[in-house]
């Protein structure tokens, strides 16, 4: 679950990882230099950013034309990752969340204009609706973002969403909903809440017969805490002085600055809605591949799933400054943003937790899908998607 804007990271000072390669391209794959490309994005992510592992996958018209692994999803026991590694996919979940509203809204059993209070009495008040908090535009603040959480809240087995829920029930909103857009997980563990009322089924097992039957999601799953499954990636925080304070360091976590550690424990169910997937790259790609074949969403739905959100005024529900790429992205109502790049629409997002950065995106006029994981928290994202998309778009 990402915790700061779509596609603006901020920059930690890393240094060199050995890595092991591995990758495979069909026959009717990119074209050499794409594919040497992606390769040297893989590998320097590696060596210049402590990040243990990278993998990359990239689909052409629904086909896979490249897929690679590179470095270790375990550093400890020095096991080689695969493309069939498994990585907690963070805020990329938004975008099944998202879905569910939106199949729910396509079977006439809510409307996107219903306020989140019908569902949720607690919010009652607040007179936020469904539509605003899919697009960021909802003022609910992130319980994420509060100093004590990563360490004494993010931990704690017993404590699942309601927490968060709780806690934004009783809080202010941080400014009147429509009004500007801000990103708020805490929105996302509302929508899941809204679809097991509107569904009348546990989110969980909406999402496995609503979206992943569908969408050939074998190899995506929710998190659970023990144990971990085969074949799944061990989370890292690089510990730089900008990390050690904002996770406040403790001696136990490690006080030495400048080195790889395990991330910090996050029970993800927290998360719920907002980042408590976990899988590989095959099931995000064959998701983008839903996605660009139109197989859960229909018409007007369809079209609205991939719209930008505005504001009340009329203005676009940016997600954040312009970034390096410079274009800004629009949150939009199907979970992610929304930047156009040398004359191409993409649609996509980062995704992270204490010990995983993740991204996926397709570009329709191309017909690609891309996914990236990696098992390094609060990293710059941008320094292996970046170099990626270039190679892509062919920049």
């Amino acid at each position: 679950m990402q915790r700061r804007e779509l596609f603006v990271w901020a920059s930690f000072f890393c240094g060199v990882f050995l890595s092991s390669s591995w990758f495979v391209a069909s026959a009717d794959s990119l074209r050499p230099n794409q594919i040497a490309a992606i390769s040297l994005a893989a590998r320097q992510a590696i060596s210049q950013n402590h990040i243990p592992s990278v993998v990359v996958e990239v689909d052409r018209g629904g086909k896979r034309v490249f897929e690679g692994a590179w470095g270790q999803r375990n550093l400890a026991e020095q096991i080689p990752a695969n493309t069939r590694t498994l990585y907690q996919y963070g805020s990329i979940t938004k975008q099944i969340t998202a879905m569910g509203i939106f199949l729910l809204a396509q079977d006439g059993k809510l409307s996107l204009d219903d306020p989140i209070g019908k569902y949720l009495p607690a919010f009652a008040q607040k007179a936020i609706s469904i539509r605003q908090v899919l697009i960021h535009t909802s003022g609910l603040a992130d319980f994420t973002n509060l100093p004590d959480y990563p360490l004494k809240i993010a931990p704690q087995l017993a404590t699942g969403p309601e927490w968060g829920l709780n806690w934004a029930a009783s809080h202010l909103l941080d400014f009147p909903p429509g009004t500007k857009a801000q990103y708020s997980n805490t929105g996302y563990v509302v929508l899941a809440r809204i679809i097991e009322k509107a569904s009348g089924q546990p989110f969980d097992d909406f999402l496995q017969s609503r979206i992943f039957a569908l969408a050939n999601m074998r190899t995506a799953y929710l998190f659970q805490f023990f144990p971990t499954r085969q074949n799944e990636a061990v989370g890292y925080l690089w510990w730089g002085k900008e990390i050690a304070a904002y996770m406040a360091a403790t001696p136990a976590q490690g006080a030495q600055v400048n080195h790889v550690v395990n991330a910090p424990f996050w029970n993800l169910r927290q998360a719920d809605g907002a980042g408590l997937l976990v899988g590989d790259a095959k099931a995000l790609q064959n998701w983008d591949d839903a996605l660009l074949a139109g197989k859960l969403l229909r018409g007007k739905w369809r079209a609205l799933y991939f719209s930008s959100g505005v504001l009340n005024d009329g203005s676009p529900a940016y997600a954040g400054p312009e970034n390096a790429m410079k274009v800004r992205p629009s949150y939009c109502y199907g979970g992610f943003g929304k930047m156009v790049i040398d004359g191409h629409t993409l649609y996509g997002a980062n995704g992270g937790t204490f010990g995983f950065t993740t991204f996926t995106a397709i570009v329709p006029d191309l017909h690609i899908a891309v996914t990236t994981l990696t098992n390094l928290g609060e990293v710059d994202n941008r320094k292996l998607t970046t170099p990626v998309l270039d190679a892509l778009l062919e920049r």
